[in-house]
């Protein structure tokens, strides 16, 4: 069912990024909000025409100062004028807000690969900083360049030889502090048990 909930947050003609993860990598469109009660989001990306649906997808949006997010399912997509129409079902909306987790002061290497950002429909980059702060739900991280504020990342660690992989979002930036305040959407693979162990050690040793 629709859910009319969503049109306080998300309304017409606000600018959205669909996060989609296929065959377990992150792939992210660009749109524009263009309808409500059922939500459609009009994009001129043409990989929308080739995922099957229904699926699973984040979406990420900008509201005065805030990111929000909302997890829903694409349920199709269709053509529509110069681009794709796709319908959007079962959203849930959220603030972002890293808060909600423990956070711990641990300093790792980290990669970072931008995926899409809110002006191109995506974006090849990769960046290399450091944590400064680290929780199950996200991270701060020293980077240069900072990255936009509403980007999608690949967040790379890799800690006692084990590797971990995640989506994330960009929900703060600060280039006089010269870093990115990041939540996860979603972890790689078995990324989210190593994760979970990794943070024990680090409560351990805070």
């Amino acid at each position: 069912m629709p859910n009319p909930g969503i049109t306080k947050h998300l309304s017409p003609d606000t600018p959205v990024i669909v996060a989609f993860m296929i065959d377990g990598r992150p792939m992210a469109v660009n749109g524009l909000c263009v309808g409500e009660q059922p939500l459609k989001i009009f994009t001129k990306d043409p990989r929308t025409q080739d995922i099957r649906y229904p699926q699973s997808v984040v979406l990420v949006w900008h509201r005065e100062e805030s990111v929000l997010k909302g997890e829903a399912d694409a349920v199709s997509v269709e053509p529509h004028k110069a681009g794709f129409l796709l319908t959007i079902d079962r959203t849930h909306v959220a603030e972002v807000d890293r808060r909600v987790y423990a956070r711990y002061p641990v300093e790792v290497a980290v990669s970072i690969r931008s995926v899409c950002d809110m002006k191109e429909s995506h974006v090849i980059a990769l960046s290399q900083g450091v944590t400064k702060d680290i929780s199950l739900g996200g991270a701060w991280v020293d980077v240069q360049p900072v990255v936009a504020m509403g980007s999608i990342v690949e967040f790379h660690i890799k800690v006692d030889g084990e590797e971990m992989s995640a989506l994330a979002m960009v929900a703060h930036d600060n280039p006089n502090r010269g870093g990115n305040g990041l939540e996860f959407i979603d972890f790689y693979g078995d990324s989210r048990d190593k994760f979970l162990k990794f943070l024990e050690r680090a409560s351990k040793a805070a």
